[in-house]
């Protein structure tokens, strides 16, 4: 996520808000941000690839659901502090070094404990099949390292500094492909969980020190101030409830294809998945660039921030509806990229395809309840629809494999979608129109 920049207040009357003005530059923004992004989909894309092939599928499949694993607990890591920064800024931009110190105790804080909870629950889950210090490893290079580095990311992205900004997660997992690849010309034979979980952990934990000391640099030092942190957990774990059940739909069948499925299940819903995934990146450029300026519109209610939502809806389809139809027709090349093993990804991707439309119109919706400062609502929303897959998920998979973890993704999806736009529709009506609040000068943000 990053915020757009806000041009400077024209003389002699008041700026129009940030979603109205003209030239504001927005696609030109999500250009930019997504040089970043994509370099980091790419990245992460191909580390995929290579484990997938370098490993046996099965070790491979117990990997997808650890990581699986890590990425629904993952929001809670950094108690929604990214989030918490994009708010704190829009209404207090000048403080932007307090706002970073604190979201950096409170990833701290919170991505430790993360760590230990699935380290626990991993080896709950799978025994003997996966080792305690594998799976310790790997929660925290994502729960503790990569969650600094994002609250790192985010300071940079609310202070306007789009490009810098999509580069600093991306040389995280470049450094980690890089590794990876040195690590498959040097093993004598199949890549082994136990090696791929160390390497990260020890790369994670190198990059994560000059990107700290990049996001704090400035006269001065950062504002500790460990009291005024935990003052803001219980707005950071609205987020931090809302990102996760957002992970439980699109992570936790994974978990329970490698428990309840099987591993070679798991590996190839993962790979469709993983698909699906990458070709959302422009639009989750977008969705990126256009976050916070969803805090900046909510200042003036639901009914402003709807406004911007509507400016951006032509774009999110207008990428969406033409993406799904591709990968339909490119599915049948699953087994030329990953194996003669993944032959099952091509009917996987082609049902998963619809969840680029899905995505559009659910992110759209939830980001303008989060702008509106209606968060609580958002994640309610979140979680009912965590709590149905879930339900989806015990029922279905056991009985189907991977075809049901598809049917339980569009599904749930799908009731997002109407339970946001839903709930949007009814906050808006109730909304009374009000006079819009002017966005602060450009002067209080740092430029590219």
């Amino acid at each position: 996520m990053t915020v757009a920049g806000t041009e400077a207040d024209r003389p002699g009357g008041p700026a129009a808000p940030p979603h109205r003005r003209r030239g504001d530059g927005f696609l030109r923004r999500s250009g930019t941000f997504l040089i970043g992004t994509l370099l980091r989909t790419l990245a992460q894309g191909v580390l995929f690839v290579l484990l997938a092939r370098e490993m046996p599928i099965e070790a491979y499949g117990l990997f997808v659901g650890v990581t699986a694993l890590v990425a629904v607990v993952s929001p809670f890591a950094s108690a929604g502090v990214p989030s918490l920064i994009f708010q704190s800024y829009a209404d207090a931009p000048a403080e932007w070094r307090r706002h970073l110190a604190r979201g950096l105790v409170l990833t701290a804080t919170f991505g430790a404990g993360a760590a230990v909870l699935v380290t626990a629950a991993g080896v709950a889950i799978w025994g003997g099949q996966v080792r305690l210090v594998d799976v310790a490893a790997l929660a925290v290079a994502d729960l503790l390292a990569w969650r600094l580095v994002e609250v790192v990311a985010a300071s940079v992205q609310a202070r306007g500094r789009v490009f810098a900004a999509s580069l600093i997660p991306a040389l995280l997992h470049v450094c980690r492909l890089v590794a990876a690849v040195v690590l498959a010309l040097a093993a004598a034979g199949p890549l082994t969980l136990h090696a791929w979980a160390v390497t990260a952990v020890v790369v994670s934990g190198v990059i994560c020190l000059p990107v700290l000391w990049y996001g704090a640099r400035g006269p001065g030092r950062l504002p500790v101030d460990v009291r005024g942190s935990f003052a803001q957990a219980r707005t950071g774990m609205l987020f931090a409830v809302g990102l996760s059940a957002q992970s439980v739909y699109n992570d936790l069948d994974k978990v329970m294809l490698a428990r309840l499925g099987s591993p070679e299940g798991a590996a190839v819903y993962a790979a469709a998945y993983r698909v699906v995934d990458f070709a959302y990146t422009p639009a989750r450029s977008m969705a990126a660039v256009a976050y916070p300026r969803f805090f900046e519109a909510g200042r003036a209610g639901p009914r402003a921030a709807l406004r911007l939502t509507r400016s951006l809806l032509p774009k999110y389809l207008g990428f969406s509806v033409p993406a799904a139809l591709l990968l339909v027709a490119l599915a049948p090349t699953m087994p030329l990229v990953f194996g003669a093993e993944y032959a099952a990804a091509t009917p996987a991707l082609q049902g998963l395809s619809a969840l680029l439309v899905l995505k559009s119109l659910h992110y759209l919706a939830a980001d303008t309840l989060s702008g509106s400062r209606l968060q609580g609502r958002r994640t309610v929303c979140q979680i009912a629809v965590g709590v149905v897959n879930a339900g989806l998920n015990v029922w279905l998979i056991p009985a189907y494999g991977w075809q049901g973890a598809v049917v339980s993704s569009l599904v749930c999806d799908a009731l997002l979608v109407a339970l946001l736009w839903g709930l949007l529709a009814a906050v808006v009506r109730r909304d009374r129109p009000t006079a819009a609040v002017a966005p602060r000068p450009a002067s209080t943000r740092e430029r590219d």
